[in-house]
């Protein structure tokens, strides 16, 4: 979540928080807004677990440049021009390249940074999310059912599959379309609760950390 140039800018990972507390996305809009400050807790059990996720991510990239792929790697820094990224991406996936790899994807207030969107046989893309865990979980699901939108405006044609590489090596893949109409509700349902500023309160749960 970002506030900038007078518009508030969403994320997929917005929706997940959304989805576990309102009152985390909340506070998230507070911090957005410069209203709040995110304190900077040290918790060395996240910065572990955010470590071996990058080192996970990364053996993948270095399988997929071993097998000879032509991957492109798109960055929104040092400038953070998110616009900028998401139209390096397009531009990627017009070209026909391989694999897109950390591939922005944006429409309107919305936008999302995909681990991996790879070319199928058929010329179309599909999105692949790295997790460390051992199955794919709901808000991975959700996720990469907006990068699969957004692909499927790109390239005029929706994607067959979204995908998430497990921490085990596997692979668990599922049709977009299953859980499509679900997605376009939460992601409705954030948008109206952003609107109204409604007052919110802390559940007891562990995600109100801001």
């Amino acid at each position: 979540m970002q506030f900038k140039d007078g518009q508030l800018f969403l994320s997929p990972s917005d929706v997940t928080a959304f989805l576990a507390c309102e009152h985390l996305t909340t506070l998230s809009l507070r911090v957005a807004r410069g209203e709040l400050a995110k304190p900077k807790a040290e918790n060395e059990q996240a910065e572990l677990v955010f470590r071996k996720g990058r080192e996970h991510e990364a053996a993948y990239l270095a399988n997929l440049l071993a097998e000879g792929k032509r991957v492109v790697e798109i960055s929104v820094e040092p400038d953070f021009d998110w616009e900028r990224a998401a139209r390096e991406t397009e531009e990627a996936i017009a070209a026909g390249v391989d694999v897109v790899y950390q591939g922005v994807l944006a429409d309107g207030r919305w936008r999302g940074q995909a681990d991996f969107l790879e070319r199928q046989a058929d010329g179309t893309y599909e999105a692949v999310d790295t997790k460390l865990a051992r199955s794919a979980k709901p808000a991975y699901i959700l996720q990469l059912c907006f990068y699969s939108d957004q692909l499927a405006r790109i390239q005029g044609s929706a994607p067959a599959r979204i995908h998430v590489l497990l921490g085990s090596g596997d692979r668990q893949s599922f049709r977009p379309q299953e859980f499509a109409a679900y997605h376009r509700r939460v992601q409705a349902r954030l948008e109206e609760f952003v609107a109204a500023g409604r007052a919110t309160t802390p559940y007891p749960c562990t995600h109100c950390g801001i």
